[in-house]
């Protein structure tokens, strides 16, 4: 095989690879195409939440493990915050759940700056996987 015919061959499996890629986890997006966070799950989504709850200033819940699993106490916390928001406390966050969290967490990017979590992304990150309505 030519070296000019190996060339095409590796370019051509290259381009179909990252789109392949991309179709499976998606490009970043806004946040109005996440999915919705409930218990059971884990992940960066879900620190995104911990960490939201424990930033309300207008909230009494507090998750007193971040750690990036959606777990009762977790659970609890949600349904606290959507309770003292005046949401359904259903414990699931959707859209109206992650506005407020949002908002939470651009509390502590302004207060602490963009820190990288225990993920390895910046907090700011979180926009990509908490549904809201923006």
């Amino acid at each position: 095989m030519s070296v000019r015919r190996r060339l095409t061959t590796v370019l051509s499996a290259t381009v179909l690879c990252g789109a392949a890629i991309t179709a499976a986890t998606g490009t970043a997006s806004a946040a109005t195409g996440a999915s919705y966070i409930s218990e059971g799950q884990n992940g960066f989504q879900v620190y995104c939440v911990q960490v939201g709850i424990n930033w309300s200033t207008w909230s009494n819940a507090y998750v007193s493990n971040v750690d990036g699993s959606f777990g009762p106490d977790t659970l609890r916390q949600v349904q606290q915050l959507q309770q003292d928001a005046g949401l359904s406390p259903d414990g699931v966050v959707g859209r109206d759940t992650g506005d407020r969290l949002w908002q939470s967490l651009q509390v502590a990017i302004s207060k602490n700056g963009n820190i990288n979590t225990k993920y390895g992304v910046p907090l700011g990150n979180c926009y990509q996987v908490l549904p809201t309505h923006a």
